[in-house]
């Protein structure tokens, strides 16, 4: 341990340590804090601040820890200001359904790489998908990693060399190409009761537009101008798993804020759409339900349209019900699965898939769809389709 250094100035005394040197010049840089009333108390402040700054700066002092106070100090005061809301949101979830009911009441310096093995392999043995298992060992590697430098809590990381058996099963989307006389039946199968028919508007926006169910269900009126007939992806509401809330906040990536021009079809019925949700909200009044984004975490709040709330944002969205009720995802995939045994990604496989068939180039589709990189979209979207794998054959004849 650094040696603790006190002195008096005035009527009060400080502390001071040594936390390195610069590297140009050689001298010593010290921390140092006064204000304290006695020499007792600015070295034991100091003792404290020294055991701090050696653990990274993150409120762990103690020379024994267990892997549960850790990570809880690690997320919220390395994690969460450095990542975006999803990303903290997806660390702690990961943690609450993989790694604390295993490994919380364990000390950090007791954990071995068979631990961390252990976890891995009980995971496998549950049916965890490689990619599910691959995500919760990231998270291990990265705390550990920060527990062994800055913290130096422990020496090695126990994560590092670990890997995801063999057993593990791939995580497999199943997403299927609809046909126009399937969508077709899906609609009228959703329009058919009052408690569906709000669903047919993120269910067009999904097959015409290719949009993602997040970016669906956080779009709003003024995102869409219909004179030029385009939609400004500008943001998505994600699912907040650990409070049970849903937030605003960017798309997934920079790509996915975008502008997408849209038919007439979908131009038509949005008009429709939107002019029966103001006629819901005259009939309604008072009592009609308006989404606003409260506070800097932008959190959605519903609430009835004579409260409104300070430190709000209202958002007209798209997608509600005839009340003004948000409608979740989990309705959505609830009712898609129900009636057509369907995930709300093949809505957006069946747009991309169809405008490849059509001969629309792999770069154009990407930039509609937000893909980061158009190899994506080539790799997952552009697969063989029976008419696709019909004109090959043609061809065959044509060049043989």
């Amino acid at each position: 341990m650094a040696t603790i250094r006190t002195r008096k100035r005035g009527k009060t005394w400080s502390y001071s340590f040594e936390i390195g040197k610069n590297p140009e010049t050689g001298r010593r840089k010290m921390k140092e804090k006064g204000g304290f009333a006695s020499q007792d108390e600015a070295y034991d402040a100091g003792v404290e601040a020294y055991a701090d700054w050696k653990h990274g700066g993150i409120g762990i002092v103690s020379s024994k820890v267990l892997l549960c106070n850790f990570f809880q100090n690690w997320i919220e005061n390395v994690v969460r200001p450095n990542v975006k809301r999803g990303t903290y949101l997806q660390y702690a979830s990961r943690y609450k359904s993989a790694i604390k009911p295993r490994m919380a009441n364990l000390y950090m310096q007791d954990i071995k790489p068979r631990d961390v093995d252990a976890l891995v392999r009980s995971m496998a043995e549950n049916g965890k998908s490689r990619e599910t298992i691959l995500g919760t060992l990231s998270v291990l590697k990265l705390m550990f990693k920060y527990a062994v430098y800055p913290a130096e809590i422990i020496v090695t990381n126990p994560a590092l060399y670990i890997k995801v058996p063999r057993s593990a099963p791939k995580s497999i989307v199943k997403r299927r190409v609809i046909s126009p006389e399937e969508f077709a039946s899906i609609v009228k199968a959703l329009g058919e009761t009052e408690r569906t028919k709000c669903l047919i508007a993120p269910i067009m926006l999904g097959y015409y537009a290719g949009l993602r169910i997040g970016e669906v269900l956080g779009l709003c009126w003024n995102d869409i101008d219909f004179e030029k007939k385009e939609i400004h992806v500008v943001r998505q509401l994600h699912p907040d798993s650990i409070r049970s809330k849903s937030f605003f906040a960017p798309p997934k990536t920079d790509k996915s804020i975008r502008t997408i021009c849209i038919g007439d079809k979908l131009v038509n019925f949005l008009r429709d759409w939107h002019k029966s949700q103001v006629a819901e909200r005259l009939r309604l009044g008072a009592a009609y339900q308006v989404a606003y984004a409260h506070g800097d975490e932008k959190t959605l709040l519903m609430l009835p349209a004579m409260d409104k709330p300070k430190d709000v944002q209202e958002m007209p969205l798209v997608c509600t019900d005839k009340f003004g009720t948000t409608i979740t995802r989990e309705k959505i995939m609830y009712n898609l699965k129900k009636v057509a045994n369907l995930n709300f990604h093949s809505l957006r496989h069946t747009h991309a898939t169809r405008l490849i068939e059509a001969g629309a180039k792999p770069v154009d589709v990407a930039a509609r769809l937000g893909h980061a990189d158009v190899s994506l979209t080539e790799n997952i979207y552009s697969h063989d389709t029976e008419k696709m794998a019909r004109e090959t054959a043609d061809l065959v004849d044509k060049v043989m």
